[in-house]
This record gives structure tokens, C-alpha cells and sequence, in this order.
């Protein structure tokens, strides 16, 4: 026998792991089937961005005029990745950095603009033709053209000659173009029409997420506007956008360290909102904190320290502050696959909304730090793709919503519920009759309680014991539940005794419900259990009044059930029904006698 023991424990638990596996992919399908319409629409997105295609640079050559040693004092820096040093020019480049360079355009280009893609933080000064004034030109700058938008820096060139340029405070190469200028009109408005809608989805979800905080007062519906927020802000800086919007443009006087700050918030914020939203602190405790430590607290006191006058030297803090990024996405990433693996359901939303965000991310930083221009998919993905986290994000949101109101209503029912016999409790069929009263006097329709005591309960506790009395009781509900499906009406007062509402039922319909109800329990209840006990019941029936109120109909129901029992038992009275002494006091074959 020892051998199949073995055997019947290992099936057992390869069948639980079996169990909580497949409870594993039906949370992660679940979560995927109701984000399926979104993923279609953001991968047609993506297909048409790619067709849009890759203009040419329309450059002959690029050339340093600036000597090697000032270009190593300006530190082209580009965060973690590796630094790009330029010490070759001519007809294949197409990158700069920091320094001063002579960039020589091909002739024949139709009202040439002299463009820097992505420029961040980049200062730029242009002198066309040598000995001009200079143009100067940065995104934090107020007096930009107005007839493009800032994704680049654009200089409109009156020739072909050779143009001066100085870059400065550069973080990453920057790529350079020489655009015939309706061309880039063009491209630059096709880029607004891309960008603005991503823009409206974030902003139009987050402030209705926001509305919802106000009513509910739920935190995590504040930390999922403010992460959504200050994630659009940032790359609304980045981008450059965010400096010609009305009531941001006061951003441009903090420069870089504006950018730098609204970054590290929005990575604060979505810690705190993986943390709840996730529910991580109950499922991974220990992972949670580790998350809590570096994504909270080790970018809080970064932000401190660049908020604050001591270093006067913020350059170390776009180093620390991506180290922390990447090692708290690291981190968050590993804490949110454990806990979906343990059943979480709403980790699975957060993995399916960020993991796309924080790819796109990484590639288009990667893109910038080696000085490639990011492809149309890369460029205007990002933005759709964190209209597409927004979404998802609210989907989830509303799926939390739902699953705490499932978990109330089962938190109610189960108070509502007698724990005997599943029907309701005194207080849940008190609240319902109170209900139908309510619609009686609003939709003028007619009210009926049936109070429904069984008859010689006590002898058959003391004869066969409280557990076939529980049994008995039992077998009540059924019988009247299944036959007339009033299980969300029938309610027990305690010990044998019952009401059942009817609504929109007159006292004569009431009366013929009731001789229904006390023939049923006679039939299905003369044997509970194999023993013969022949359960009948006394039916009181009363109608709801002007100015009735619970306990007066349920008093006036409860003294027709009385009139029923002092008239012999097992039979229905109505209210105010005048009492006939019973022509016998013998019982019924097989009742039990006081």
C-alpha cells in the first residue's frame, strides 16, 4: 500500500500545480482578451507610421573647425551610454556634438532649413553667411518659429555656402539635415496630427481618472492621474512641445533640470501606483520594499539634492538618476512576474501595459545616445504606446473596480444571508419588504406579506433532535423557493419563522399563493431525512396600507398567522378574517401534539 500512497500524493500535487497553473494563464488571458482591440488598433498605427518612410540629409560635408582639446573641455555626455567622440568629418557624417563645426549643404535645395533633429538640451548658434550676426536657438527658447513645432531646431538658410555652427550642452549626438522647407512643413505637420491625439487620449483619461478620485477618494486613482500626468509632462518636455503650451511655457526658465525633475516625479509616482494598483506589498512583500527603497526613496532624495542650492553642480545627476531608473524598472519588472505568477490578476495589466512603454523607451534612448535618427515608428510610437498604457491601465482600473464591488455585494449578500438555511436574515428581508414599500408608494402597486410559522416545531426538536430540525427547516426554503422561485423574497424572522414578500400581489392572489405554499410544505416535508415528521405551517397574509411601514404590516401579517394557529393549524388566515374554532383537535397522521 505504501507504493500507492507515494503515487496518490505526487498525482495530488502535480495536479494542484497543474490547478495553479492553469489559474495562472486564465488571469493573464483574461487580462489579454479585454486589451485585444486596443493591440490591433496601436499595430495598424505602427504600420502606417513605418510607411511614412526616411527623408535624405541633403549635406555635402561636415567638417570640425573647432581644435580637438576644446572639444574634449565641452564633454559630449549621453548619460550611460558610451560617450561619441567626432574625430572624423567629411561627406559620410551626418552626426555632431559639442564643439564648432562648418557644414557645407548640397546645392539645388528648394528654401533650404538647416535642422537638428531632438536637440534635448542642445544650444545651437548658426552664422550664415560668415561674418552674419549669429541666430541662437534652444527648445526652452520663447521666440522660436511658430510655424514648426519643436522637435527640432530649424534654421532657414539663404543659400548654399558653407554654415558655422556651434553646439553646446549637448547630451546626445544630434543629427542634422538639410530639408527643402515645404517638405518639412509637411513632415512637421503630419507630426503634429500624429503626436496631438496621443497627447488628448493621456490627458482626456487621466483628468476622467482624476474625477473619479474626487468621488471615490481612492488613492490609487490620484496616483494613476499624477503618474499619467507627469509621464505626458515629461515627454511633453522632452519633446520640447510643452514650452509653447500656455501656463507651461514658465517651465522653460529651469532648462534641463525642469526635465530632469518632472522625469524623476513621474518615476515616484509610478511606483507608488505599481505598488497599489498591483496590490504588491500583500502578494511580494519583500520585493515591494525593495522597489519602495530605490524607485521612491532613492529618486526622492535625488530630486533633493537637485532641487537644492549644495552641489551647485548638477552634471552627476543624469547618471544616477538613469541608474536608478533602469535598476528600479529592473527591479518592478521581476516583483510584477512573481506577482502574477502567485494569482495576482492586476499585474498582469501593469506587464502588459508598461513592458510595450518601457521597450519603446530604451529604444528610442539607445537610438539618440549612438546619433541615429529614430525611425517614424520609433518617433511617433512612443507617444501612441503611452496612450495605449493609459488605456490599459483605466481598463484595469475599471476591472479593480468591478472586482471590489463583486467582493462588497458577496460581503453583503453573505450579511444578508441566514447561515442556516441560505435564505435572508431578519435584517436583509426587513430591507427588502422596506424596498417594496418604497415602489408601493412610488409606482402605486400593491404590496402582500405572507408570515409562515411552522406548526409544532418544538416537539419535533425534542423528539428527534435540533439537527433534524435544522434539516426540516431546511427542506422549508427549498420547498418554497424552488416552486415559486421567491428565494429573494423569502426571509427568516428566526427560530420556525417566516416571511415571504410579494410584490405586486393583492390580498386575494396572496391568499392562493399561500393555500400554494402550505400545500407544498405539506407534500414535500412529510419525510426529512427518512423520518416522518408531516410539517405543516400556519400562513398569516397581509397587504401593505397608506403609512405602513415594516413592522406594522409585518404585526398585522403576524396576528393573521396567530388567528391561524388558534383555528387548528396548517391553514392560511387573512387579515382581520374572523376566527373559527376548529371543528377537532386531533392532529394530522404522524404530527406531533403540544
Amino acid at each position: 500500500m505504501r507504493p500507492t500512497i507515494h503515487v496518490t500524493n505526487v498525482t495530488n500535487t502535480m495536479r494542484a500545480g497543474l490547478s495553479r497553473a492553469r489559474q495562472r494563464r486564465t488571469l493573464a488571458t483574461n487580462a489579454w482578451d479585454n486589451m485585444k482591440q486596443g493591440r490591433w488598433i496601436l499595430l495598424l498605427l505602427l504600420a502606417l507610421l513605418m510607411a511614412e518612410g526616411v527623408r535624405g540629409e541633403n549635406i555635402a560635408r561636415i567638417d570640425r573647425i573647432q581644435p580637438q582639446a576644446l572639444e574634449q573641455q565641452a564633454g559630449q555626455r549621453a548619460g550611460l551610454f558610451s560617450e561619441r567622440r567626432f574625430e572624423s568629418g567629411g561627406a559620410s557624417m551626418r552626426v555632431i556634438g559639442n564643439g564648432a563645426w562648418r557644414i557645407t549643404p548640397r546645392p539645388g535645395v528648394r528654401e533650404p532649413l538647416l535642422v537638428f533633429y531632438h536637440p534635448y538640451t542642445a544650444r545651437i548658434s548658426v552664422q550664415e553667411p560668415p561674418g552674419a550676426a549669429v541666430r541662437r536657438q534652444d527648445i526652452f527658447s520663447p521666440d522660436l518659429d511658430p510655424r514648426y513645432s519643436r522637435r527640432a531646431l530649424v534654421f532657414p538658410l539663404s543659400g548654399d555656402g558653407p554654415v558655422h555652427v556651434m553646439v553646446e550642452g549637448a547630451r546626445y549626438p544630434l543629427r542634422v539635415a538639410v530639408e527643402p522647407g515645404p517638405a518639412y512643413a509637411a513632415a512637421d505637420l503630419w507630426h503634429v496630427r500624429l503626436v496631438l491625439p496621443a497627447v488628448g487620449v493621456v490627458l482626456g483619461v487621466s483628468l476622467a481618472v482624476l474625477l473619479f478620485w474626487a468621488m471615490l477618494r481612492d488613492r490609487v486613482y490620484l496616483l494613476y492621474a499624477g503618474a499619467m500626468l507627469f509621464q505626458l509632462l515629461y515627454a511633453l518636455c522632452s519633446y520640447g512641445e510643452a514650452y509653447a503650451w500656455p501656463g507651461l511655457s514658465m517651465l522653460a526658465r529651469f532648462g534641463a533640470q525642469g526635465i530632469w525633475a518632472v522625469g524623476t516625479l513621474a518615476t515616484i509616482l509610478l511606483v507608488y501606483l505599481w505598488l497599489d494598483y498591483a496590490g504588491l506589498r500583500k502578494v511580494t512583500p519583500r520585493l515591494a520594499a525593495a522597489v519602495r527603497v530605490v524607485g521612491a526613496y532613492g529618486c526622492g532624495l535625488t530630486l533633493v539634492l537637485l532641487v537644492s542650492p549644495w552641489p551647485a553642480d548638477k552634471a552627476w545627476f543624469p547618471d544616477i538618476a538613469n541608474a536608478l531608473f533602469l535598476l528600479t524598472n529592473a527591479i518592478a519588472l521581476v516583483t510584477l512576474v512573481v506577482a502574477w505568477r502567485r494569482g495576482q490578476r492586476h499585474a498582469a495589466y501593469v506587464l502588459i501595459a508598461w513592458v510595450p512603454l518601457l521597450a519603446f523607451t530604451m529604444a528610442r534612448a539607445l537610438r539618440f545616445s549612438v546619433g541615429e535618427r529614430a525611425e517614424p515608428w520609433l518617433e511617433y510610437g512612443l507617444p501612441w504606446v503611452q496612450a495605449f498604457t493609459a488605456v490599459v491601465l483605466a481598463l484595469g482600473l475599471a476591472d479593480r473596480m468591478l472586482t471590489f464591488r463583486r467582493e462588497r455585494d458577496r460581503a453583503k449578500a453573505h450579511a444578508e444571508r441566514d447561515g442556516l438555511t441560505g435564505v435572508l436574515n431578519r435584517g436583509g428581508i426587513e430591507h427588502r419588504l422596506d424596498w417594496a414599500l418604497i415602489e408601493r408608494e412610488r409606482e402605486r402597486m400593491p404590496v402582500s406579506l405572507l408570515f409562515i410559522d411552522l406548526d409544532n416545531f418544538k416537539q419535533i426538536n425534542d423528539r428527534h433532535g435540533h439537527a433534524l430540525g435544522d434539516a426540516c427547516l431546511r427542506a422549508v426554503t427549498r420547498a418554497v423557493s424552488e416552486q415559486f422561485q421567491y428565494g429573494d423574497q423569502l426571509g427568516r424572522l428566526g427560530g420556525e419563522e417566516f416571511v415571504l414578500v410579494l410584490s405586486g400581489v393583492e390580498l386575494p392572489a396572496a391568499l392562493r399563493i399561500a393555500e400554494q405554499v402550505g400545500a407544498r410544505i405539506r407534500r414535500d416535508c412529510a419525510n426529512v431525512e427518512g423520518v416522518a415528521v408531516a410539517v405543516t405551517a400556519s400562513i398569516g397574509a397581509a397587504q401593505a396600507r397608506d403609512g405602513d411601514s415594516v413592522a406594522s404590516l409585518i404585526a398585522r401579517a403576524d396576528q393573521a398567522m396567530y388567528a391561524a394557529k388558534r383555528a387548528g393549524g396548517d391553514r392560511v388566515m387573512a387579515e382581520d378574517a374572523p376566527e373559527r374554532v376548529p371543528e377537532s383537535t386531533k392532529a394530522p397522521e404522524g404530527a406531533s401534539v403540544d
